[in-house]
This record gives structure tokens, sequence and C-alpha cells, in this order.
């Protein structure tokens, strides 16, 4: 039994301090290791650049003599002792879903941040008591012991287990199936409780159908609402994280539509990924990155079916559907990543970049490419069978075949089942569309067609993106390029990404920048460039064709009986 104290002396500074006593195994020195990234983003996180004041103590209180031997590992020699104590301060300013936060509000915390585990004996169990105000409650998804201590049957449950401890937390709870569901807010509460509940019990029910039932019987949705603009969700096997704000506006429906989506997206994972997860992450391996090509899968597919299980329970129309749906398709055709760089290479490469946008032209997003990659395999899938099957009973036989069965799924086993339920190969697609960089313009519209959808185009209304081929952030009293596309005429000119444009035609280019680039196909416009070492005047002459366009699925303005009954089946998956 590994047994941790957690308190807060000064909470305003963010420091949690922690003490934690580890069994040595009669061994001469102990490797005790803070994990180095955390699940559900798949990115090293360095919590240990956090840590301060690290110290160990033998049975008598005594010193003991440690080292580093990597970023992470501290190694303890303990010769002659049978335990040892571990003291130190994690430095917890961060609020986000997946990190660990400390005022004089709250304590939160992310157990995979700062709790060590002992490699040699990942199977410890933890017991986990904390010092906190008389008028906090503690909420988290361990098993608790009174008011105050937490116990997790491994490091592994321990690290998949964040809580918030809190005299100010907002409850409400649903149940739906044979599991009971807790809504646990930090910040405040100013939103339609029967509303809420009504839509969360709704999309809670259309997941149970999907999967028949759900791996737990208690589970907590955690929300952190902040006063600022944040958007952010972690998955975990019973709760998740969900941090969103600017608070006041999260009544209107944009930022409640959005609060929505996440939710809808967290709960889908306690089967994709916390249930249903790649093989080369069962079991996680907190030391190091573990690579998968399968967030088309365990991310794509999650965004996919987030969103259309809001339509598919009636919280969101079909219109509303389709348009989240084209927010996807549009990142899709506006990034000239998408011509270098594979959605299974950039599972790989989130180790590489992180979640930041990269190097120009370089790469694309698992939750984008992934969802619209989803869309097609359920399309095709139904096409195959007459609307027999979908990507449903794919998702099914992953959950019951490996998810269940506590083994990790291959993009073999991936591509294999989606044979197995549609009778055709998917080889093909697996070679060009997952494993090949480029468009995916013509099998988008091909199974947009079959539900009676199409792709539109109409040119973007902004000049620069139409007429030029670059994009420009025009806030702050600054005109600075964002984006370029290749071989466009802002490409040709010379001009690139952090370039601030301060006049056109020798014009001051604030306030009236669009108007300024308003000039006949053919024509050019002379741009007073400042780079970072120089000022240029760069010449740009406007393209003979539009250059950058906006796209969307829509429906069809007439469409057959056989397209109506597929977007039927499409949208409620009745047969019939």
């Amino acid at each position: 039994m590994i047994d941790y104290e957690v308190s807060a002396e000064k909470p305003h500074r963010h420091f949690i301090s922690f003490s934690a006593r580890f069994e040595t195994r009669h061994a001469p020195a102990l490797s005790l290791r803070l994990a180095a990234w955390r699940p559900g983003r798949y990115e090293l996180g360095n919590f240990s650049r956090n840590i301060r004041a690290w110290r160990a103590l033998g049975e008598g209180g005594e010193p003991l003599s440690f080292r580093k031997s990597d970023k992470d590992t501290w190694v303890i020699a303990c010769a002659g002792h049978s335990r040892i104590t571990i003291t130190y301060q994690y430095y917890a300013a961060e609020l986000n879903a997946g990190s660990s936060y400390l005022d004089e509000r709250q304590l939160y915390i992310n157990p995979v941040n700062c709790f060590f585990y002992d490699p040699g004996n990942m199977a410890q169990p933890y017991t986990v008591r904390f010092i906190l105000p008389e008028d906090y409650t503690l909420v988290c998804g361990l098993e608790k012991e009174g008011d105050r201590t937490l116990h997790a049957a491994d490091f592994d449950q321990l690290a998949d287990s964040p809580l918030i401890a809190s005299a100010s937390l907002h409850h409400h709870e649903y149940q739906a199936g044979d599991a009971v569901f807790h809504l646990h807010a930090q910040g405040g509460w100013n939103l339609d409780t029967a509303r809420v509940l009504s839509d969360f019990t709704a999309f809670t029910r259309a997941q149970l159908d999907l999967f028949g039932d759900i791996p737990c019987r208690q589970y907590a949705f955690l929300f952190q609402f902040t006063p600022y603009f944040i958007r952010h969700g972690v998955e975990h096997a019973t709760s998740t994280v969900i941090a969103m704000g600017p608070l006041a506006e999260l009544p209107g429906e944009k930022l409640y539509n959005e609060l929505l989506a996440i939710s809808s997206h967290e709960l889908f994972h306690t089967w994709n990924v916390k249930c249903i997860r790649p093989v080369e992450m069962l079991p996680y391996d907190f030391s190091k990155e573990n690579y998968s090509e399968q967030g088309y899968v365990f991310e794509g597919v999650t965004t996919y079916y987030g969103d259309l299980m809001l339509m598919r329970s009636g919280v969101w129309s079909r219109d509303k559907w389709l348009s989240v749906f084209s927010d996807e398709v549009k990142d899709h055709m506006e990034n000239p990543g998408a011509l270098n760089h594979s959605v299974a290479a950039s599972g790989m490469d989130t180790w590489l970049d992180g979640y930041s946008p990269g190097i120009p032209w370089r790469k694309v997003s698992i939750y984008t490419e992934g969802c619209l990659a989803a869309f097609m395999c359920d399309i095709m899938v139904m096409r195959a069978t007459g609307n027999r099957a979908s990507l449903d009973d794919v998702m099914r036989i992953l959950y019951r075949s490996f998810g269940l069965q506590g083994r990790g799924y291959s993009a073999a086993d991936y591509i294999g089942a989606l044979e197995q339920v549609s009778g055709h190969s998917f080889g093909e697609f697996y070679r060009e569309v997952l494993c090949c960089a480029g468009s995916y313009k013509n099998r988008l519209d091909d199974c947009l067609d079959y539900i009676g959808c199409t792709l539109r185009a109409v040119p973007s209304p902004r000049m620069s993106e139409a007429g030029f081929g670059f994009g420009a952030d025009e806030s702050n009293g600054r005109v600075v390029v964002t984006w370029v596309d290749p071989e466009s005429p802002a490409d040709t000119a010379g001009l690139w990404i952090g370039d601030e444009i301060t006049a056109v035609n020798g014009t001051a280019a604030v306030g009236s920048f669009q108007h300024l680039l308003a000039v006949a196909p053919g024509e050019s416009v002379t741009l007073t460039v400042s780079k970072k070492m120089r000022l240029v005047s760069l010449l740009l002459v406007r393209s003979q064709h539009v250059v950058r366009y906006q796209y969307s699925a829509v429906r069809q303005a007439e469409i057959s009986a056989t397209c109506a009954r597929n977007w039927s089946y499409f949208c409620d998956r009745k047969r019939g």
C-alpha cells in the first residue's frame, strides 16, 4: 500500500504539498517516477518541471540521499529501510481540463500530473488522505472512505481519476440505463437545469443504445466554468473534466451547444479509448511516448459520434448537425497540410509537435480528418449493406471483441471489422485515405450524395483570401499575415506568415484593408510589408480565378426517394 497525504497551507501560492510512503522491498535503491504524459493528450507533459522541495526520509525521519536518473525519475538510496517517505510540492497554477490547480476556492487535481509511482510495482494500491477546510466537499470517481480519503486499486486507476475539492460545487444528477450520471460544476452555475438534464439524458441514452451498456455504474462530468475563454475536455473511465468559459456566455446558444458537443464527445470516449483501446496503449506506458497511428479511430471516430449522437438523440436538429459537420469539412479543405501528411502519420506526430499547428502545410488533425474518415466509413458500410448496417455495428464489434475482453486493437483489426460488417474490402480506403496524403473532396462529395447532400463552395467574402490567397489578423491595430496558400498570388509575390502589412498602394492598411485590396482580376496592388529583418514592397496581382473557397455540406435542392430513405436511416438508424 502506498499512503499519500495531500495538503495546501497557503493556497494563493498554488503549491500543493504531498507526503507519501513507499515500500522498498528491501532493495538498496528505489526508483520513483512521475508520469511523462497523460492519457487524452498525446504529447509529453513534462510535469516534473512543477516539482520543488523534493525530499526522501528514512523510517526514523532521517534524510536519505537521492539522485535523478532522468527528468522524471528519482532514485533513493534506501539500504536498511523497509519503507521510505517522500515529500514535495507541486506548483498547480494552470486551470484546464488536464491540469491541476489550487487557489483559495478549490483544490483540483489530475493525479497523473503529480502522484509518483514505483515502476517496479505498478499494481500497488493507493490510499490518499486530504487535509481540507471543513466546508469542502471532495468529488472523485475513486472509492471514498469517509469525506477525506480515497482508495485506488493501482496507479493506472489513480492516474485516471481527477478530483475537485471545494465549498462551492454545484451538483445535479440523472439516470440512464443502470448508471447514475453526476454533474459537478466549479466556478458557478447559470444554466437552465431542466434543459441541461433533459439534453444530457438524451445523448447519454443514445450512446447507451449504440453500445448496449456502459462499463461503469457511476459517471461524473466535472465542469470547470471560468470567467475567461477556454474550451477543453479530457476523458477518463468514469468521469470527464470539461473547462468552459466565459461563464456569463454559457446560457447563450453558441456556447451551450459547444458544451453539449464537448460533453457528448468525452462521454463517447468512455467506450472509445478508455475501453476500446489501441494495442499500443494497452497498458499505458507512463514513462514515454505511446505511439499509435489509430488516432483516426480513438479521436476521429469519437469526434464524429460525439456530434452525431446529439442529432440522433434529438438534442440537435439535422440542420444543426450539418452546420457543425461543415466546420470539419471547411477545416479540411482549407488546410494545405492534407496534401503533405496523412491522418495516420499525423497521429504518430502528435508526440512530435503536440497540438500546435506546426510548420506551414505539414500535417492534418486526427480530430478533423479522423471525423471525416469516420463519416466516409459509415456511408460506405451503409451503401454496401443497403442500410442494413453502419459504423455502429463496427464499434459494437470493437467493444465486445476487444474492449470488454481487455484486448487492444490494431489498424488491421479496425479494417477487419469494417470488412466483416460491410462484406467489402476497405484495403484501398486504408491505403489511399488513412495512410496517404491528399484531399478528401471527391470521396466526401460521393458519400454526401448518398444521403442527398453535397459540398457547396462559395468564394471567400474576404478579398485577401478569394483574390490573393492569404489570410490576416486585422485586430489590435495591425494587419499580420496568418496563412498563405501554396502557389497563390501572395506566395508568388513573397508574402509569408508573420509579415505585417502596413500599407496598400501607399494608404495605411489598418481600418480598410479588405476594401483597399478590391481590384479587378488581373490588376495589382503594392503592399508595404514589414518582415523580420527589413521593410519591403511587394507587388501582388489578383488572380483571374477564385483562390480560396469556403466549403460546407448542404442538403441538395432535389433528392430522390432513395436518397431520402438513406438520409432518414443515417439520422436515426431505424431500419425499414
